[in-house]
């Protein structure tokens, strides 16, 4: 009986160490609502875009230049016509 207590006391310690990883680890996942672009345009972006990162291929993420605008991120196609321009004039 005294062995059944020991289990189910650091079976219950298991439990709650795993909980509480789960609710770290899941507070950085709820606050991270981007993480690749997984479908790219080529549709120029009308608003001011404030800064730009290249995605490289690493499946399901795809090549792609992101644009930061204040509205939010746009996954764009890099050969599309304007791109190269855009990036040039925001360095």
């Amino acid at each position: 009986l005294s062995s059944c207590l020991k289990m189910v006391k650091s079976g219950s310690l298991f439990a709650l160490v795993a909980v509480v990883l789960v609710a770290v680890s899941g507070s950085d996942a709820v606050s991270k609502v981007f993480e690749c672009c997984k479908t790219v345009t080529s549709k120029k972006i009308i608003e001011p875009i404030l800064e730009y990162r290249v995605q490289r291929k690493n499946p399901p993420c795809v090549n792609a230049v992101i644009f930061q605008t204040q509205s939010g991120l746009y996954c764009i196609n890099g050969r599309a016509h304007w791109v190269q321009a855009k990036i040039v004039e925001l360095e």
